[in-house]
């Protein structure tokens, strides 16, 4: 049914490639294989592999949630967190004790936000320290790549992504609770939204037509997730800086709205300008992003249980066997087990869900009855 989504998806939108076909990567049957360039080295995770987010001002339970589900998957790797600053403006503890405690249990390097003046007016919330020339949602590429080039022993799999908004049902480089065994990662992989979503949506069409003065219609790329090889992702979150510093320094770039990091991911990738990255289909890899899906089951469910609570807006819930979604009759597909757990189009639980609070209050009933929130059984360091 996916694949018959996709084709039509293609038929109606093009294939997801960039605006020219991109060359196909030399094939290899090594693993340890490479472009010159270093950009297509295959690699698995394990201690090796590296998480990266931004996590400035959430408080523990969003910690718990990101970190701990994690964790709990068996993984093993790095994970680096952007977090508030040790000490605000007038010298007062920023980061909460129980915080930085909770994070160094899970072996989380924190990295503390410096904040200063911007060299520009877009914006209120002050600049992230050392890049006062670029919005403060921006500055989390090119402060990963340095946090990311800072760790020697990061060497596998890299995985960046929003952190409010994000869990983990399976480890994402590592073998799964049902024995898949640990996912392939060559290259850079960049994740398409719902077959709904293009970039005709106001998000990518009015900041990329008012910059460069064009337009494409093709599947919607997710900026909030990103995975690749450490070279590839060194070199993606290098491009993205780039691209940034010449939106910034040109007035017709400037927009106030903060998701226009997706534009700028999204131009590039459709303008050529990633040759070594790879679009991926919804529901067909490591990441699920599920925030169409659950906004316009959300806003169906309020439309037929108008005044009653949100924990009641979904017709049909298995709570018998665990489940929280019932059943959804404007798609032909099912989103997750009877279980409760998202899967994927080949009926494996997904990986990664980005986007999950887009389902509202039925969801998060779900993952506090399945421990989602308590991860009291993870070995301490």
């Amino acid at each position: 049914e996916l694949r018959e989504m996709i084709l039509e998806d293609e038929a109606k939108f093009g294939r997801n490639t960039p605006l020219e076909e991109q060359p196909k990567p030399p094939e290899t049957g090594q693993d340890t294989a490479k472009k010159d360039d270093g950009s297509q080295i295959k690699g698995t995770g394990g201690q090796n592999a590296t998480v990266i987010g931004m996590a400035t001002n959430y408080g523990l339970h969003t910690f718990k949630r990101f970190v701990g589900s994690l964790r709990k998957t068996g993984y093993e790797g790095h994970i680096i967190l952007g977090v508030s600053p040790k000490k605000d403006s007038e010298g007062h503890t920023k980061l909460q004790d129980s915080i930085k405690e909770y994070l160094s249990s899970r072996n989380v390097t924190m990295k503390h936000i410096e904040y200063v003046t911007c060299e520009h007016n877009l914006g209120t919330e002050g600049c992230a320290h050392p890049y006062p020339d670029l919005k403060n949602r921006w500055s989390r590429f090119p402060l990963s790549r340095d946090w990311l080039e800072e760790c020697a022993s990061c060497t596998g799999p890299v995985l960046i992504m929003d952190v409010r908004d994000s869990l983990f049902q399976e480890n994402p480089f590592g073998t799964t609770s049902d024995g898949q065994g640990p996912p392939v990662v060559e290259g850079l992989q960049v994740f398409e939204e719902n077959v709904v979503q293009t970039t005709d949506h106001w998000l990518v069409e009015w900041p990329v037509r008012e910059c460069k003065n064009m337009t494409f219609s093709k599947p919607m790329l997710c900026s909030g997730t990103t995975i690749g090889t450490r070279e590839a992702m060194l070199q993606y979150l290098s491009d993205m800086h780039e691209e940034m510093k010449k939106w910034m320094s040109d007035p017709k770039c400037h927009f106030p709205n903060n998701g226009d990091d997706q534009s700028i991911h999204n131009y590039l990738f459709y303008t050529q300008q990633l040759p070594y990255a790879k679009a991926v289909p919804p529901r067909t890899g490591i990441v699920h992003t599920v925030g169409v899906d659950g906004s316009n089951i959300l806003k169906q469910a309020n439309e037929k249980k108008e005044g009653l609570r949100l924990a009641d807006a979904y017709d049909n819930v298995k709570a018998d066997k665990g489940g929280w979604i019932g059943d959804v009759d404007f798609l032909d597909y099912a989103l997750t087990d009877n279980e409760g757990y998202f899967i994927n189009a080949d009926g494996k639980r997904s990986r990664v869900i980005h986007q999950y609070d887009r389902f509202g209050r039925p969801i998060e009933q779900w993952l506090e009855k399945n421990g989602f929130d308590d991860d009291s059984n993870i070995q301490q360091n």
